[in-house]
């Protein structure tokens, strides 16, 4: 075989181990998560069980309110481009309408898919 095609299956077989091995890495990571890093859980910690995103509203370009649960609390928070602030922290009985799934008022935004089947005529 010519020096060329030894060669460049050499390269591709490099590029195939090296490909397996990131995938590897990322599946050991999402597993056990990284130990001493700021936003990666803890080995045996998961993330989404102690911390969820239960609604937010933009007001601004770069603002934004957003309600969380961190363990039992639930937090107003400020984001804007450069910070983040807690406004308030909900009380139980506030709190307790959003951890049960129903936020206050009832008036939920219609889904993405609501919006587009309603903008199209029907077929009859």
């Amino acid at each position: 075989m010519p020096q060329g095609v030894l060669s460049l299956l050499g390269m591709l077989l490099t590029i195939g181990v090296v490909l397996v091995l990131a995938y590897w890495c990322t599946r050991l990571i999402a597993r056990r998560g990284l130990p001493g890093l700021p936003g990666f859980p803890r080995s045996g910690e998961k993330a989404h069980e102690n911390m969820a995103l239960l609604w937010q509203r933009n007001v601004g370009k770069n603002e934004r309110l957003v309600l969380v649960r961190v363990h039992s609390r639930c937090l107003l928070l400020g984001v804007t481009g450069g910070s983040i602030q807690v406004l308030t922290e909900l009380s139980q009985e506030e709190a307790k309408q959003w951890l049960e799934g129903q936020p206050p008022g009832g008036d939920s935004a219609p889904s993405f898919a609501q919006i587009l089947k309603g903008s199209f005529p029907s077929k009859k």
